[in-house]
């Protein structure tokens, strides 16, 4: 081809279609090529197994006016941002949360010869790592360990509420087996954690209570003790007198006021057994995470397919580039020169091949 000749659109075209032609068979081999890599590597890719569960709250909305719904006190959707006596916290970000995950790492399980979720979970992803994905090296130190499986975990996590204001919980794994475990730690753990949190308070002011009702309770039987000693001393005497008299009676009021005050601690330590029992959640799991799981998996077909087209026009780019460079600068030239004479730019296919 003769580079001092001047194309027109039309022999532009004819060129770049007879260069096509020529070199078709080169360009559908590269093509295949490239469609049995894709092929390959869309085959190698591991699959994908994912859980679901639908966690449910089943606290009476009337134990708390402020709620709206009979999970709002789970999504803690009405707690203000101050600390208060009805503080909560968010559902998801409790899922989501770095020592959820932690805690799940670190759990064994005695089915799979009591090792830990995050030793599991390592030698799971490198038995079935993908083609081009290299080696996962589990630490030996064990605190490390469960914090790098807990960034392993935090990838395959998922957490929503749906229309109904129920709380979705999905994981995401490359073992059916162990993607049942990791989805019921997950929910053991948010189930305990959210629970002890609800009950802290009360929990406390029951014991608070309790331990107020038992040190009463000690104090009366010191007095009553006292009043046996002073009834022992007394034998004999006449207990009309002053320096008899007025200890006793002292010690009797005394005790009666302890009396009013134990009465009124047990009354109180039976409204904080109540309160105990009421602000402790019921949380449900209404759809199990277990299988058949959502099956997701990389089509060979189709990355045959995306690999040939891709390579048809990657190969075919790269012969028609001479020609399109050289068009493109004739065009320029033409741009930014003008003046060119009919005689150059009218040549024939032929000629320019």
């Amino acid at each position: 081809m003769n580079n001092n000749t001047f194309l027109t659109t039309t022999d532009f075209t004819r060129l770049l279609f007879k260069q096509l032609v020529k070199y078709r068979y080169i360009i559908i081999i590269l093509s295949l090529i490239c469609a049995i890599l894709l092929a390959i590597y869309a085959k190698n890719s591991p699959v994908n197994y994912t859980s679901k569960a639908t966690i449910f709250s089943l606290s009476s909305s009337n134990d708390n006016p402020t709620t709206s719904s009979a999970l709002s006190m789970l999504l803690g959707a009405e707690a203000s941002k101050s600390f208060s006596d009805e503080s909560s916290i968010n559902i998801i970000e409790l899922a989501q949360s770095r020592a959820i995950r932690e805690a799940v790492a670190s759990m064994p399980v005695p089915s799979m010869g009591n090792k830990i979720i995050a030793s599991l979970l390592i030698d799971d992803n490198n038995h079935h790592r993908g083609l081009l994905q290299s080696k996962l090296i589990s630490p030996t130190n064990k605190d490390d360990l469960i914090t790098f499986a807990a960034s392993i975990l935090q990838n395959g996590l998922t957490a929503s509420i749906n229309k109904n204001n129920s709380f979705i919980l999905s994981y995401t794994g490359r073992s059916e087996d162990l993607v049942k475990v990791i989805s019921y730690g997950f929910i053991d753990k948010i189930s305990q954690f959210y629970v002890d949190i609800k009950r802290e308070k009360a929990k406390r002011d029951f014991e608070f209570a309790t331990n107020k009702a038992d040190s009463l309770r000690r104090i009366l039987g010191t007095k009553d003790y006292t009043l046996i000693a002073m009834d022992k001393r007394s034998l004999f005497t006449n207990t009309d007198r002053l320096q008899y008299r007025v200890p006793s009676e002292n010690l009797i009021e005394d005790k009666q006021l302890i009396r009013n005050q134990y009465s009124q601690a047990v009354i109180n330590q039976q409204t904080a057994a109540y309160k105990l029992q009421k602000e402790t959640p019921l949380i449900r799991v209404l759809d199990k995470p277990d299988p058949p799981y959502e099956k997701q998996s990389k089509s060979a077909i189709l990355y045959g397919v995306i690999g040939f087209l891709a390579g048809c026009m990657f190969f075919g780019c790269i012969i028609i580039s001479r020609l399109f460079l050289r068009f493109t600068r004739q065009e320029i030239s033409k741009a930014l020169l003008g003046g060119i004479s009919s005689q150059t730019s009218t040549t024939t296919t032929a000629s320019a091949l």
